[in-house]
């Protein structure tokens, strides 16, 4: 098991990753790492009430995963996907919601799932 500290680091090294790929000067960083700070509140809630952590873990996976896939896309350019259009940037405006939505859906069926056993 991770030591809370150790996921405290990551996270932080998450929203860096962010704010490193789109510019620190950049203020959407901040935009942009919303899912990784729902996500911190979301494991750190599960662990002070003594929760069950997986509906937390499958938003966290699905949610920062999916944020860290595109920027690293855009890092790297996969498939022209930073260069390939004059408007592929306002992705990023539309990113967090879409993870979020994602993250929760996969939160939601967790919750079924732990139910249904």
């Amino acid at each position: 098991m991770i030591s809370w500290r150790v996921r405290q680091a990551l996270f932080l090294l998450m929203a860096a990753f962010v704010a490193w790929v789109e510019g620190f000067t950049n203020p959407f960083w901040i935009w942009n790492s919303v899912p990784i700070a729902a996500s911190y509140v979301l494991l750190a809630r599960a662990r002070q009430n003594n929760m069950n952590p997986l509906p937390a873990i499958a938003f966290f996976v699905i949610a920062c995963g999916s944020v860290l896939f595109v920027h690293a896309a855009w890092l790297y350019d996969w498939n022209g996907i930073a260069t390939g259009s004059s408007t592929a940037g306002l992705m990023f405006i539309m990113l967090p919601v879409y993870a979020c939505v994602l993250g929760a859906a996969a939160f939601g069926l967790q919750v079924l799932f732990l139910k249904r056993r």
